[in-house]
């Protein structure tokens, strides 16, 4: 029993190693070599453990995914349903879309891009996007917008301006405000109360 405990841990080793180097380098950096190193473990360990490299990048995606998918769960959940304004909303929507600091978002969104070539990456994308609609729809709810937009046009928005301030060379401060913004516009639209 001893011994399957300290495999498992040196597997979950291996696996954060893993996804720590696909956070900064993305796939192509995760190689056997490197999660040994990161990892600190003989290079033999990720062979062992993982028979091909398309299996180590896999799991590490999977710790990703299931990581933020944990993270909005405790976000929307911190979103207690009362009256809110558009701005106030908005900032509940874009704070659960856009965590951690904008390198954090720029792999995200690096790692969603590539999911439509990548399919290694493809099922954590998808999962993370139908997550992410539903804590948005949830987060409208919450808030007293229900059926005043889609969540899954709020969400398109808010991706699209995260993207465009990024591609602006915006920090992450920066960054959030154009979502939240671009998406107060969108909810005031929808009640006829343009600010």
């Amino acid at each position: 029993m001893a011994s399957t405990a300290r495999g498992e841990r040196r597997r979950a080793t291996l696996v954060d190693a893993a996804a720590a180097i696909l956070l900064v380098k993305g796939l192509e950096g995760v190689s056997h070599r490197a999660v040994a190193e990161k990892a600190r473990v003989p290079l033999g360990a990720t062979t062992y453990y993982f028979s091909t490299l398309d299996d180590l990048r896999r799991a590490a995606a999977d710790r990703i995914v299931g990581r933020e998918l944990v993270r909005m769960e405790r976000a929307v959940a911190q979103v207690r349903p009362r009256r809110r304004g558009s701005r106030a909303t908005a900032a509940a929507v874009v704070d659960l879309l856009t965590p951690g600091s904008r390198s954090d978002v720029v792999a995200w969104y690096e790692r969603y891009v590539r999911s439509a070539r990548e399919p290694l990456l493809r099922e954590g994308a998808r999962a993370t996007n139908e997550a992410a609609c539903r804590h948005v729809a949830t987060v409208l709810e919450r808030s007293g917008w229900n059926g005043a937009v889609p969540a899954h046009v709020a969400l398109a928005l808010v991706d699209g301006s995260v993207v465009g301030a990024l591609v602006e060379g915006a920090a992450i401060a920066r960054v959030r405000a154009a979502a939240r913004d671009a998406l107060m516009v969108l909810l005031n639209l929808s009640v006829g109360a343009v600010r």
